[in-house]
């Protein structure tokens, strides 16, 4: 859309990295690629803000800019709503999927209920009390509680993962090790080769992981989450015809994190691994849950409050965005971030917002299907694993809150999000037991 080539063209085309002077005196460049990892490796507070700040400058001098690219985006959405006759703005990016309402006005009135947000609040706060945080920042979040110095061969990384589905069904079992098999990985980093990792198929075609494997704990986690896609992706090839091979984002991420939650607890479960390592795995499971979670929850909570207030002719302007990030920040994580400077911009720091509306919250919703799924399958529910399969098999045969209902997950209740925040509660405890060593 036009608000998403604005937006692309100010930040990106227009967009020039920013100095920090940090206290020692060091000047570091700041990107947007760089400045989580800087922000880890730092020691002190106002290291931490002059990074944060120098990014943020951006937002900051061009933040009536933005606002009026978010409101073109949310004018467009009205347009749409108002010509097709749809109810909401809402209700035009649900349709499509035939995805009920009440599973997004569920998923949002759990996440950011008390008790959706006791374990969050309590997380940081165990994180500010070790790290010995006076106030624990938003962009304290990315200081690590411990390293994990573990390393790994990729052949013993493959095992590590077959070994954690030692348990599940033969098939299964084949299908992962197809998919890892040589000829299907691109394993290593090298020149000209791109960053990160993917699982990518076509029609019919036999699926290729790409990974920059590097021998950390984290890459043993890549390696199952890839290898999910890859299997979810020959399941699917092997029983929909071509036109119903291609699954929606919403599910698309069931079987990838299905893996992960079970490579987690099979390594916490082991004696293979030290109280640092462990501490390492849990911080990092923590975190994915509030990223994916709750994270993206709040950022589709956000969007819904916006279009309410462009459904009722409301002025809009980076104060009103502003303002509204501030109140969900305090609901969700119990910060006040407008004490920050540049904070509560962090609307404009989201391409999804103007680039694709209403999308984020599907990373919860299929984050919460593999959840319950794979609590089912770990309590011995019968036909768990089963059901598991059988969404894996239906590709894109189907709407995916149906695909997931029959597998034994009703997005449309309040269980499938509740499943997350009791996991949530389990490692957050877990975590503190193992600090309080």
């Amino acid at each position: 859309s036009e608000g998403s080539l604005l937006y692309s063209a100010l930040t990106v085309a227009d967009g020039t990295p920013k100095k920090a002077t940090l206290s020692s005196g060091e000047e570091v460049t700041v990107t947007q690629a760089n400045w989580t990892s800087l922000i880890a490796q730092t020691k002190l507070p106002e290291d931490r803000k002059a990074i944060f700040e120098a990014l943020y400058s951006q937002y900051e001098a061009h933040k009536n800019t933005y606002a009026e690219i978010y409101n073109h985006t949310l004018n467009a959405q009205l347009a749409s709503m108002k010509t097709r006759g749809y109810e909401s703005i809402l209700q035009t990016h649900l349709y499509h999927n035939a995805i009920p309402e009440e599973v997004f006005h569920n998923l949002v009135e759990v996440a950011s209920s008390e008790e959706g947000t006791a374990p969050l609040k309590k997380y940081y706060e165990i994180k500010r009390k070790f790290l010995g945080l006076e106030k624990f920042r938003p962009y304290d979040r990315f200081l690590h509680l411990a390293e994990s110095h573990r390393q790994y061969t990729y052949e013993e990384a493959k095992e590590v993962f077959y070994a954690s589905i030692a348990h599940f069904p033969e098939d299964y079992q084949q299908k992962a090790r197809e998919v890892t098999k040589e000829g299907y990985v691109d394993v290593y980093p090298g020149d000209g080769k791109r960053t990160g990792a993917y699982s990518n198929g076509g029609a019919n075609f036999h699926p290729y992981i790409l990974l920059n494997f590097v021998g950390e704990l984290d890459d043993v986690f890549t390696l199952a989450h890839e290898s999910g896609h890859s299997i979810h992706t020959l399941y699917s090839e092997e029983t929909q015809p071509i036109m119903k091979q291609d699954y929606t984002i919403f599910v698309a991420e069931i079987a990838s994190t299905f893996n992960e939650h079970n490579l987690l607890d099979y390594l916490l479960q082991g004696d293979d691994l030290s109280e640092e390592d462990k501490i390492y795995l849990l911080q990092k499971s923590i975190d994915e849950i509030v990223s994916t979670f709750y994270r993206q929850t709040l950022f589709g909570h956000y969007e819904y409050l916006i279009s309410k207030k462009a459904e009722a002719a409301e002025p809009i302007n980076y104060e009103v965005l502003n303002k509204t990030m501030i109140d969900l920040y305090k609901q969700y994580y119990g910060i006040d971030i407008g004490e920050e400077v540049y904070k509560p911009l962090v609307w404009a720091y989201i391409p999804h917002l103007f680039n694709s509306p209403f999308y984020v919250y599907q990373y919860a919703t299929s984050f919460t299907s593999s959840m319950l799924l794979y609590q089912n399958v770990k309590e011995g529910k019968e036909g768990a694993f089963e059901k598991h399969i059988a969404l894996l098999r239906s590709g894109g045969s189907d709407f995916p809150v149906e695909q997931v209902r029959k597998a034994g997950v009703d997005l449309t209740s309040k269980e499938p999000y509740l499943a997350v925040v009791k996991r949530m509660n389990e490692l957050v405890d877990r975590l503190e037991k193992l600090l309080l060593k």
